[in-house]
């Protein structure tokens, strides 16, 4: 192994994964940059919080519902082909964003109808590439890493991306930010046409079970990591995800701050994140993400519960590290869990679902934690939440000590 090789996680001992790393980082930048850009644009059209939220529940919500269709044909469809349309298409929204910004239409209505069709292609971007990853790495036992460092990807354009954008802003206008991630899309797709991966017309398991999606809900709660594990997840996502919309209301409600203020919190739990996903990127094997996804939630909802008391700035920024991070290894150690226990041709279902029961909650809970806080009071809200997923995080325990044979069947559904 080359000396360098020994501090790069073991995903990128594979030259094809190096190149689409080298795509997806481009690429996960300039949707950062457009996400920003776009909530600027809207609030600088309308002055309205409520028009802000909504462009960003119509960006996340398709997940709730798309993700598992889009699963469910992505098994039956060559996923190489659809990736790189799919991503041609997010490039193309971008360029229609960009030319109806510079031309200057200010109808807030094609802003919006714009959110939502990015937010359906999203919807269908995140299972077809994440059903790739095990082609790309070409060994089961470089999944977690792969997952790992494409999270790692995704926290880095999520610190990096926004200070890009604001700097853009500053000089320049929206419609900059929209064309360079229309750009940006270039990369990925020069990136997967370079790796050459085979395409199959149809993934082989694609066929008779689970046809349709009730059997293929069937088989995904029959696998014992969705059965014992996704419950806690979905109320990580429910309860810890809000956290980042409500933070610009604890920063002045709890803190008497100003927008550094926000900054700088949300900096704190970016970083838990970021931190994690490199932890888990460096592994080769499942251990760490078995551990991980029984105490993680623990720690999630403790120190959720113990922000939504703390007043002191600096008790609660690394707080928020230790909830950012704990979220991230729930999410992520899940979803590899979920990857190692089912063959190629039924990944891009499995996947489907669980983006449904993550990614797809945030919005939901977005909206309750809102509505909770408005009228009961942000502590209220957040302990509450912190509650939640402690109980979760307990009964998920006590289903698998039960009985030796639930953390047995569990173990030995995840196969490298």
């Amino acid at each position: 192994m080359p000396p360098v090789q020994r501090f790069l996680p073991p995903a990128f001992s594979k030259p094809r994964f190096r190149v689409f790393a080298a795509g997806q980082a481009i690429s996960v930048l300039g949707s950062w940059m457009q996400q920003v850009a776009l909530a600027w644009l809207v609030y600088r059209l309308t002055s309205s919080v409520f028009l802000l939220g909504l462009t960003g529940f119509l960006l996340q919500i398709p997940h709730l519902f798309i993700a598992p269709v889009a699963g469910h044909l992505i098994d039956r469809l060559p996923r190489v082909r659809t990736l790189i349309l799919i991503n041609a298409c997010l490039g193309a929204l971008a360029s229609i964003l960009a030319a109806v910004t510079l031309w200057g239409l200010t109808r807030i209505e094609i802003y919006l109808a714009l959110a939502l069709l990015i937010g359906i292609a999203n919807a269908c971007e995140a299972p077809t590439r994440q059903s790739l990853i095990g082609t790309i790495v070409e060994d089961r036992a470089l999944l977690p890493s792969a997952i790992g460092f494409n999270s790692v990807m995704f926290n880095s354009g999520r610190l990096i991306g926004p200070a890009m954008a604001g700097l853009l802003l500053r000089h320049f206008s929206e419609g900059v930010c929209f064309t360079l991630n229309a750009v940006s899309f270039v990369a990925i797709i020069g990136a997967l046409i370079a790796m050459r991966l085979k395409d199959t017309p149809r993934a082989a398991g694609a066929g008779a079970d689970g046809a349709d999606l009730v059997g293929t809900l069937r088989h995904f709660w029959a696998l014992p990591v969705a059965k014992y594990l996704m419950p806690t997840a979905s109320t990580v996502a429910l309860c810890a995800l809000p956290l980042t919309q409500l933070m610009p209301s604890i920063a002045v409600g709890f803190f008497d701050g100003n927008a550094a203020t926000v900054g700088m919190l949300l900096s704190a739990s970016g970083a838990g994140a970021l931190s994690s996903a490199l932890l888990l990127s460096m592994q080769s094997g499942h251990r760490l993400q078995l551990r991980a996804v029984q105490v993680a939630p623990f720690l999630a909802g403790g120190g959720l519960l113990l922000f939504a008391f703390s007043r002191s700035l600096w008790l609660s920024i690394p707080l928020l590290t230790i909830v950012g991070g704990s979220v991230l290894a729930t999410s992520v150690s899940t979803n590899t869990l979920l990857q190692q226990s089912v063959d190629d041709g039924w990944r891009g279902r499995v996947i489907g679902f669980y983006i449904m029961l993550f990614i797809g909650l945030a919005p939901l809970g977005n909206l309750l934690s809102g509505t909770l806080a408005a009228t009961f009071g942000l502590a209220f809200a957040l302990s509450l939440n912190g509650l939640l997923v402690l109980l979760a995080a307990t009964l998920a325990q006590v289903r698998l000590r039960s009985s030796g044979e639930a953390m047995a069947r569990l173990r030995a559904s995840v196969r490298l």
